[in-house]
């Protein structure tokens, strides 16, 4: 869905915009609900009138949904954690992203559309958080079922806005550096278009206002199509933990309140499970409630131009073409193919593909847990669940796991939550890890990122940062002869943004 810079916001003053119905499926209620361009898509930019306003709790409803709807494509998938794999140097798919040699002219593949796309979600949000208070409260089944629903949108609001950090901010700084995000709590229109970005700091208090209110007033978790009060906590975890031990500097309060937050969702979640069955989770996709939450396909016949182009076409394309050796291969691996052909998951998490490019029989040994059968036979086979796993229950394994080792554990203690998650698997059979130095420990932690979620949800860039090898971190090892400059761990801001937002101010050595 189109997300309007400022420049389009002028040309497109009075012209009318027609889209399709993307609505949540589940959120939709008989025929007095509007679709994305009803609420969101109108002329001039999202101007609230009787057509359009939230005035009804199905409408409040269905405004949520419109936010879930944005979060498709490869800005929300493939294209992201195919971009932040090939930063953190274990492939080289995107080979701006390896380097780091993007600039404001000359962006790496995507980037301005990802920019655009994460406003689209935020902007939605925005629709939903404004309107739904709005609402009498004849109109509401109860004032929880309010609270609850602005809940479900301020958490979609920093999620979208942690993305927007983790990809265009420095957030790994302290909290007066002044490259934070753009930060929008309001629609979109002439009136505040132009508008500069907050602190770092700010941007972080920004966050977290909006998760510690999805905590107090979300449902509990119960499908993992929708955001829950354990995803919220579970993604605060994620936010402190990122921050705090980056570059192996330990911010002990930070990680120690991820470590409770954690420890809680472990502790009272009965909805969520791992599945003893790998396989099994993987063709379940979205459907599996070892997900916190991932993003859902509306099977409108349109999943898999959903799904972008990554995740059912390049991802197989950059992965060993016919004939095999299976002594040899890679899935498109230029680091970490080696853990990779020796770990039990890898027969299960790859394998062989049909080209995702039309006409084409050409197969490739690539990732099938997230390209599946391919663009071609995903459709021929009625295979389209390309899943984006936003957050997986085996992850909250692996951050207790480092947390622990952060926060002063022993090395037994720290490394027991990872052998936990291992001991359910039973297809495939992990065996139990067992360092014996600190060292050990922080690189079994490390690869453990990488062999459960690569290519998932870009936690393997982010480790990649904060664990260390030879004294430097394991980015360093992975990409030698790349010279690593912090200012170039995030994107540049867009020129079209930087054109027409005369208050946004670039991030340094990116311009």
């Amino acid at each position: 869905m189109h997300s309007y810079t400022a420049l389009e916001l002028k040309l497109n003053f009075n012209k009318k915009t027609t889209m399709k119905k993307t609505i949540y499926t589940a959120l939709l209620v008989a025929t007095s609900l509007f679709s994305c361009s009803d609420f969101l898509d109108r002329d001039p930019y999202y101007v609230v009138t009787n057509e359009n306003a939230i005035n009804s709790f199905d409408k409040a409803e269905a405004a949520v949904g419109g936010a879930y709807a944005t979060l498709t494509g490869d800005s929300w998938a493939g294209g992201l954690y195919a971009a932040q794999a090939s930063k953190a140097g274990f492939i080289d798919w995107k080979i701006i992203d390896y380097t780091f040699d993007y600039t404001e002219t000359e962006n790496a593949p995507g980037v301005n559309t990802i920019w655009k796309d994460f406003y689209t979600t935020i902007n939605r949000a925005n629709f939903a958080i404004e309107g739904i208070p709005k609402l009498d409260t004849s109109l509401v089944p109860s004032e929880e079922a309010r609270e609850a629903l602005i809940a479900e949108a301020r958490c979609i609001r920093a999620w979208a806005h942690i993305n927007l950090l983790w990809n265009f901010g420095h957030w790994w700084a302290n909290d007066n550096d002044e490259y934070g995000i753009l930060y929008r709590d309001e629609l979109a229109d002439l009136s505040n278009i132009t508008k500069a970005r907050i602190s770092v700091g700010e941007s972080y208090e920004k966050i977290y206002a909006d998760l510690d209110y999805a905590i107090e007033h979300l449902s509990a978790y119960t499908t993992p199509r929708y955001m829950s009060t354990e995803f919220a906590k579970a993604l605060k975890a994620k936010i402190l933990l990122y921050r705090g031990a980056y570059n192996n500097n330990n911010d002990t309060p930070a990680l120690n309140e991820a470590l409770l937050l954690i420890n809680d969702v472990l502790a009272s979640s009965s909805n969520l499970s791992m599945e003893s069955d790998l396989e099994t989770f993987y063709e379940q996709a979205w459907d599996s409630n070892e997900n916190l939450f991932a993003n859902y396909l509306e099977n409108d016949g349109k999943r898999t131009q959903k799904a972008g182009t990554y995740y059912n076409l390049s991802v197989i394309e950059n992965g060993d073409p016919r004939p095999y050796d299976p002594n040899t291969l890679t899935a498109g691996l230029i680091y970490g193919a080696d853990w990779f052909r020796q770990d039990p998951r890898w027969d299960i998490v790859t394998g062989d593909i049909r080209s995702g490019v039309r006409f084409s029989s050409n197969r490739f040994w690539s990732w099938k847990k997230v390209a599946r059968y391919g663009a071609n036979d995903g459709i021929r086979f009625g295979d389209e669940k390309y899943a984006s796993y936003f957050l997986r229950y085996p992850e909250l394994y692996i951050m207790k796991a480092e947390l622990l080792a952060r926060t002063g554990a022993s090395i037994s203690e720290a490394i027991a939550p990872i052998n936990t998650m291992r001991s359910i698997r039973t297809n495939p059979v992990l065996s139990a890890l067992n360092p014996s130095t600190q060292e050990e420990l922080m690189d079994m932690i490390f690869q453990e990122y990488f062999l459960e979620l690569f290519l998932e949800n870009g936690s393997e860039f982010f480790a990649s940062l904060r664990f260390f090898k030879n004294g430097n971190p394991w980015i360093n090892t992975i990409k030698p002869g790349i010279s690593i400059i912090e200012n170039k761990l995030c994107w540049p801001i867009p020129e079209e943004e930087m054109t027409n937002n005369k208050l946004m101010k670039q991030n340094p050595d990116l311009d």
